[in-house]
């Protein structure tokens, strides 16, 4: 009769992903850091350390740099629609940005005043225009806002004091926070002087004259250099009286008490597709996604942002697998030991944080300089906030863990065994 005999038992011993357990986590934890063992490793592999060091403080400045780059864009693009005094906006129907130069019918406006709830319609101009002063060397591209005086729909720093001045046609008000190439208009203006500067020609060639009697604050952004606010006669005046029929959004005051979001569905049944009626969160909310899906500046930062997180992952796995090559006999020890799993990867990920925390230091140092530089340059109001710090901290943090996990795959391949081969 035959007898099969047991297969004889392996002598190699394997590792396999061990089923998370909090215990053996956070005792796996607590062994690795009485045991600092990656942080001695590195500093005896000063020159991979060094590299990996370098490069991933390059890539968390591109992470920074792309991350303020965005908020400045965004906040930039969006700084009427936060101006605006009224709880509901009407805009053309399917509005996404300003920038596309779509208008409201006028005629709008009397189906919206004639809901009972309306207490006000605030119509707001919008286009672009070139503005040279005399110690320009060339004309600017700014935008020009127009208002109704006696009803502004918004309401920016220094408007207020200044309103009364734009009765008389032709005068204007001039943002301060422009970029530098107007020179000192704005000084000008705040002197109290009225300062002549010319705007776009008119139909016969001639450049019409306008006169900046006082300055705002809004900002310029990445299209624009700057902004003028003018009344809306100054507008009728210097750029044409067919502008008055389309207003690029206009402002609705309700009475008091109205509920907000009945009235802007009874108004948007009323327009039957004319026109929209949204909220002042949600104009901004339609603007800002604009600029990031359907510019590509969305699709610029987002895979900047990609990328300076991949080749932190690769930085900080070439420090790590080094590591492990040449201290790979030294794990195999430590695995014929009983060290386990959670062990090995505390230790590697050990190596992982000596690293980043360092670079995240260096490159947040770095990224507060860069942001100064380009601020004055730019004018966008490019400034580190804690967005920034926090997303910057969360993909050091992935860089970490995603490199630590692939770096663990090459101790598959530690068998205590090897040392007797």
């Amino acid at each position: 009769m035959a007898i099969s005999l047991p297969a004889a038992p392996s002598l190699r011993l394997r590792w396999r992903w061990p089923q998370f357990s909090l215990a053996s986590f956070r005792a796996a934890a607590k062994t690795a850091a009485a045991m600092p063992l990656g942080v001695q490793q590195l500093k005896r592999q000063r020159t991979s350390t060094l590299l990996s060091l370098a490069g991933v403080t390059a890539s968390l400045l591109v992470i920074f740099a792309q991350l303020g780059v965005e908020r400045a864009v965004y906040d930039s693009a969006v700084r009427i629609h936060q101006a605006v005094v009224t709880d509901l906006v009407l805009v053309p129907y399917g509005f996404k940005s300003l920038q596309l130069n779509a208008d409201v019918p006028v005629a709008m406006t009397d189906v919206v005043s004639a809901n009972s709830s309306v207490a006000q319609v605030l119509p707001v101009w919008f286009g672009v225009m070139s503005l040279k002063s005399a110690d320009m060397p060339v004309a600017r591209r700014l935008a020009w806002y127009a208002i109704d005086v006696e009803r502004p729909a918004i309401n920016v720093p220094g408007l207020a004091d200044n309103l009364y001045k734009l009765r008389v046609t032709r005068r204007i008000l001039f943002d301060r926070d422009s970029r530098p190439y107007f020179g000192d208009l704005a000084t000008q203006a705040q002197s109290g002087k009225e300062v002549p500067v010319t705007g776009p020609p008119d139909n016969r060639g001639v450049l019409r004259e306008m006169f900046v009697v006082g300055t705002v604050a809004i900002g310029p952004n990445v299209v624009n250099d700057g902004a003028i606010i003018m009344s809306e006669g100054s507008m009728d005046e210097l750029l044409g009286e067919w502008y008055s029929d389309r207003p690029a959004f206009m402002g609705i005051r309700l009475a008091p008490g109205t509920n907000t979001a009945e009235v802007a569905q009874q108004l948007n049944r009323d327009l039957s597709g004319r026109g929209e009626v949204i909220t002042r969160d949600e104009f901004e909310a339609r603007e800002r996604r604009y600029w990031s899906r359907e510019t590509p500046v969305g699709y610029i930062t987002d895979l900047g942002f990609i990328m300076g997180l991949m080749i932190g992952m690769v930085f900080i796995y070439y420090a790590q697998y080094q590591i492990i090559r040449f201290y790979l006999p030294e794990y195999a020890i430590l695995k014929s030991l009983g060290y386990d799993w959670w062990f090995f990867l505390c230790m590697i990920g050990q190596i992982g944080a000596a690293i980043i925390t360092p670079a995240y230091i260096v490159a947040f140092t770095l990224a507060r300089i860069v942001y100064g530089i380009a601020e004055a340059s730019i004018h966008l109001g490019m400034t580190m906030g804690l967005r920034e710090m926090v997303v910057s901290l969360l993909a050091s943090i992935i860089m970490t863990v995603v490199s630590s996990l692939f770096a663990i795959r090459r101790l598959w391949k530690v068998d205590p065994i090897m040392l007797f081969e």
